[in-house]
């Protein structure tokens, strides 16, 4: 059998068995601690990282961060049920954007008031209660538009565009007030 040839192992090496256990507990202590100190950074790290978002999203007052974050993410179903619907007569061939199917006549349509985009009610309505924006431009929708804010803090109040003509089918709801 072959005996190995490393000098930490061969019998005839100049240095004795306790220097190198010596010298093996201290490579193995030396990778420890490196871990050990690795483990440590990136605990740190973390940790700063998670306070910081915390601080930003008002750990103070928990609901009005929740409440900005619902914001954020879509509109109520107050606010989806403000925007117009009526049933599409047209001959034209018009593209839903959200499921990709063809709107024909006799289906509930909904037209975005802001940029006229015309889609299905279900598909826009599932759309905007995760999403605040239009699925085709991502212009603002609605009444979610006139919550947002500026930069210092002031409320953004656009003014309301004009409503889109609709056919004689349509069923105008006003929008709620803000």
């Amino acid at each position: 059998m072959n005996a190995p040839s490393s000098w930490l192992f061969a019998d005839n090496s100049k240095y004795s068995t306790r220097a190198r256990l010596i010298f093996m507990g201290l490579s193995f202590a030396i990778g420890i601690l490196t871990f050990l100190v690795y483990l440590a950074i990136w605990y740190t790290c973390s940790r700063r990282g998670r306070r910081s978002r915390d601080a930003g999203a008002g750990a103070g007052d928990l609901e009005a961060g929740l409440a900005a974050a619902a914001a954020e993410r879509g509109m109520s179903d107050a606010a989806i049920a403000a925007l117009p619907t009526f049933l599409y007569e047209e001959a034209d061939d018009v593209d839903c954007a959200v499921c990709l199917g063809q709107l024909e006549a006799g289906e509930k349509a909904r037209r975005l008031p802001k940029c006229a985009h015309l889609f299905h009610a279900e598909c826009v309505d599932a759309w905007l209660r995760a999403h605040c924006t239009c699925p085709m431009c991502r212009a603002p929708v609605g009444p979610a538009a006139a919550t947002s804010s500026k930069k210092d803090g002031t409320a953004d109040t656009p003014t309301p565009a004009p409503a889109p003509a609709t056919t004689a089918t349509a069923e105008a709801l006003p929008l709620p007030p803000v």
